[in-house]
């Protein structure tokens, strides 16, 4: 089974920006740890005081017996108001002298309710406790220090090294973040666009990305399958306009019947139309990958009951149906058929097919442009859908037998000879497919070149088919 490319990008953005953010954290969990630090060894130094006080008797050897028990590596001097040592954790300072000169003029400092403090003098960093206790009626000064300066210089380096760490980590971390959600945004973003596209009702647009396999690729198909089926709709909704347009002289002898059919047709385009237009802008607009799957689906049934609908319309009124004469005027051919083919050529090319010109310049003759359109409309969607992908579909107009010919040929299948005068009929499928279809085109076609007295054909060429067409001057009705 195939793997879900997206969703592995997606665990894999999460666990990076979960990584990124950790990294962020991390020196400022190291900026705080220092200040963390000492307030527990504050809390520590005050819990040995209170433990240094409780010692009974309060005596030289026996806070000497406490402090070594008690694995620390303080400085600890207790001393009388007269500053005779009761205990020090230094020799040099089991000396009356030294305590007086170190604390002589520092004995406001020391009360029994003091609590330790950090304080950085010079190079020396330490906790420090000015404290004291009354027993049996004589008080007792306590100072204890705890040193830590060389603390202080391993979390410095260690927090110099941290920093390039993280910053190296921090910017790596950065890139593969966006290297890795960088596709998949650009391929939103085009997807979104083509959508957007769509929704105005540009049907020309195809998503030309990467398809890739994933469901921002299922996606991007989807929506090029539905752009390509409204598109095959809509011709087939011109189909049916021309013989509606051409049909106005039997129509006027039906009117009634004629007014009951608009009516009907107006109200059932109207409404699958609507919903389509609605479901794609849904489509563009929203952001679950489920409610997308939801509308495109909606939108695709909408539009599979409109080509229904259309082929039963058409297949009820076209065998009573005939094309009218019409009032010719004089048109330069070769420009039409040139702007034509420039209108098709990026529906062509989403259609993965090349399209080649071979048009005589300025051609003139005297015809019906809108049966040229519609001659050249029908040839061209009849090779693109027998064509083979990525082959050429080969526009041409020459004068050939005193008539201006045009021809569309298009690579692939040959038509049987058993079916040369079938698929001039309106019923008729020269889908591959066998999929269902009204066959109006050609037989429309074959209609147009009895009312102009001409000729209408096909050639199974090397390569596939050719279809063509004779247009002659064509004399004003009088």
């Amino acid at each position: 089974m195939m793997k879900n490319k997206l969703t592995v990008r997606l665990i894999t953005v999460i666990v990076l920006s979960i990584s990124l953010l950790a990294g962020i954290m991390a020196p400022i969990y190291f900026y705080l740890q220092p200040r963390m630090y000492i307030k527990q060894e504050a809390r520590y130094v005050a819990d040995f005081s209170q433990r240094l006080k409780a010692v009974e008797p309060f005596e030289g050897e026996a806070l000497k017996e406490f402090f070594d028990n008690s694995n620390v590596a303080y400085r600890v001097y207790v001393f009388d108001e007269d500053f005779n040592p009761v205990f020090t954790s230094l020799e040099m300072g089991n000396n009356k002298k030294f305590l007086l000169r170190l604390f002589g003029d520092k004995l406001e400092q020391f009360s029994e309710t003091s609590t330790p403090a950090y304080a950085k003098i010079d190079d020396e960093s330490a906790i420090r406790l000015y404290t004291s206790c009354t027993i049996e009626g004589k008080t007792y000064y306590i100072n204890i220090k705890n040193n830590l300066s060389g603390v202080g210089k391993v979390f410095s380096l260690s927090n110099k090294i941290l920093s390039y760490v993280v910053a190296g980590y921090v910017i790596i971390c950065s890139v593969i973040l966006f290297l890795a959600i960088s596709p998949s945004v650009k391929a939103v973003r085009e997807v979104t666009k083509v959508a957007k596209d769509i929704s105005e009702n540009n049907l020309s647009v195809r998503y030309q990305g990467r398809i890739r396999k994933n469901e921002i690729g299922d996606l991007a198909l989807s929506i090029n399958k539905m752009a390509d089926t409204i598109q095959d709709n809509i011709n087939s909704l011109e189909n049916y306009n021309f013989v509606l347009r051409e049909d106005y002289r039997y129509m006027a002898e039906h009117e009634e019947l004629r007014r009951t059919l608009l009516r009907n047709i107006t109200h059932d385009l109207k409404t699958p139309l609507a919903v389509i237009s609605s479901q794609v802008e849904m489509i563009r607009t929203c952001d679950e990958q489920e409610k997308k799957d939801y509308y495109y689906e909606s939108a695709m049934e909408e539009i599979s009951k409109m080509s229904h609908m259309i082929s039963e319309v058409l297949q009820m009124t076209v065998d009573e149906r005939r094309i009218e004469y019409k009032e010719s005027q004089h048109i330069n051919a070769s420009d039409i058929i040139t702007e034509l083919c420039n209108n098709n050529s990026a529906y062509i090319k989403s259609c993965e097919l090349e399209l080649i010109t071979d048009i005589t310049p300025n051609l003139q003759l005297n015809t019906i442009r809108k049966y040229m359109e519609f001659v050249f409309r029908n040839y061209l969607a009849n090779a693109v859908q027998n064509a083979v992908k990525k082959s050429a579909i080969v526009v041409s107009l020459k004068e050939a037998d005193g008539a201006i010919r045009l021809s569309v040929e298009n690579t692939g299948k040959h038509i049987p000879e058993e079916m040369e005068d079938k698929i001039w009929t309106e019923t008729f499928t020269t889908s591959p497919s066998g999929k269902e279809n009204s066959g109006l085109g050609l037989y429309i076609v074959k209609e147009i070149s009895l009312i102009e007295h001409t000729r209408c054909g096909f050639d199974n060429t090397e390569k596939g088919v050719r279809f063509w067409f004779d247009f002659v001057n064509y004399p004003n009705k009088n």
